[in-house]
């Protein structure tokens, strides 16, 4: 088998630049797995949809940045990229939510890219059978540009590309997602901080949401459970702290509310920039998706802070929580099987105690960024081994790999 190192990478995003948090985090791992790759910051190359917003915040001026869109058909576009490749010998291209098909893909393979990732931070389908599975499985194998492999957060994630859109298990791979464990951490310096902050009466324990407020989130499902704590088995010692709302999206909700008792043990928060310090002052988290989820940062945050999180089992999310040791699973949309698990935690503060131990060790063990960078390293230069000698990829062979650098600033 060829070892030769890439010369150089593309990594590049299907979103503008400063497009908010959660590319910021993603730039880091890429660089950072990118420069484990080829073993210089001068051979990583960055590329955005656009750069309407400017020069990326979170890289360092001198980086090499350029605009690429994948859905580029003119010329023009499509031979400068082509020049540049050649021009800066790239040899591996890793784009952000790449999907099988895009325009571009073409002259990215004739201009020298040997290897080519997409790592999918969603699902790619919804589930198919019969015809219109073979139907997609025959497109992708029409696909002669597409990437090489497809790597997911998840199990689940990966099984609506297998399932759904028809790719073949070889060409996917499972990479977890994970969180900085330094920034999300239990503490007891500021145990009251969410308190005070949201004016919630320092007796009740808060249950913790943080994410997007549409229907597919269960947002509803989470109201109905409080309702059913408050207002049916009067509890007092609860409150629901959800934050991440904007623009009037928690009105739907609150409208739930509006004759029970449980308006009074809600608070919608908003956009936040202290998520982590609110969550040392938490006693659970909760996601209640009903329509489909990935792999999602906000679990994963919510363990490494040490609160046990109780989730929907749908896939993909269900593998944020080990069930009955670092949380709970409940049946998506069923808002008293999601009362009865959040009350359970409440009437044994040991349980609540022992998961939230393991939960934060979990994190610890696997599910940090720098887990992150490690892992997508040896999987980029496995699947780069393995595009060079032609065979096909097998996860397994990518988990042993070169030693990791110490992580660097972009």
């Amino acid at each position: 088998m060829k070892t030769s190192r890439p010369h150089a990478m593309l990594v590049f995003f299907h979103c503008g630049t400063n497009n908010g948090y959660s590319i910021t985090m993603w730039e880091d791992i890429f660089w950072n797995m990118a420069l484990n790759v080829v073993g210089a910051s001068e051979r990583i190359h960055f590329a955005y949809a656009t750069m309407e917003n400017g020069w990326p915040k979170n890289l360092e001026p001198g980086t090499n940045v350029l605009q690429f869109d994948s859905h580029a058909r003119d010329p023009a576009s499509l031979e400068a990229i082509r020049e540049y490749i050649q021009r800066n010998r790239i040899d591996i291209a890793f784009g952000f939510d790449q999907p099988v098909r895009r325009p571009a893909y073409r002259t990215l393979r004739q201009a020298g890219i040997r290897t080519f990732l997409s790592y999918l931070g969603a699902p790619v389908s919804s589930l198919n059978t019969g015809l219109i599975l073979l139907a997609k499985k025959l497109e992708v194998r029409l696909s002669r540009h597409q990437p090489d492999f497809y790597i997911f957060q998840s199990r689940g994630m990966a099984q609506t590309a297998t399932h759904g859109r028809g790719i073949p298990p070889k060409r996917t791979i499972v990479c977890p997602s994970g969180v900085d464990a330094d920034r999300y951490r239990p503490g007891d310096e500021a145990p009251w901080y969410a308190h005070d902050a949201m004016g919630i009466p320092r007796d009740r324990h808060i249950v913790f949401y943080a994410g997007h407020m549409e229907r597919r989130k269960g947002v509803d499902v989470i109201m109905q459970a409080a309702i059913e704590l408050i207002e049916q088995r009067g509890r007092r010692d609860v409150h629901f702290l959800l934050v991440g709302n904007h623009d009037g999206l928690e009105e739907p909700y609150l409208r739930m509310l509006t004759t029970s008792p449980a308006r009074d043990h809600v608070t919608f928060g908003g956009y936040r920039a202290d998520v982590p310090a609110l969550l040392r002052s938490a006693w659970l988290g909760v996601i209640a998706s009903t329509g489909w989820d990935s792999f999602p940062l906000s679990g994963l945050e919510m363990a490494a802070s040490g609160l046990p999180v109780i989730v929907s089992d749908i896939p993909g999310l269900n593998e944020v929580v080990v069930p009955g040791v670092t949380g709970e699973l409940f049946p998506p949309g069923n808002a008293t099987a999601l009362a009865d698990a959040i009350e359970r935690y409440l009437m044994q503060p040991a349980l609540r105690t022992q998961h939230s131990v393991s939960a934060r060790a979990r994190i610890v063990g696997s599910l940090t960024t720098r887990h992150v960078i490690e892992r997508l390293t040896r999987i980029v230069l496995g699947a780069h081994a393995r595009t060079l000698d032609g065979r096909k990829p097998l996860y397994d062979d990518f988990t042993r790999g070169p030693t990791v650098r110490p992580l660097a600033t972009p």
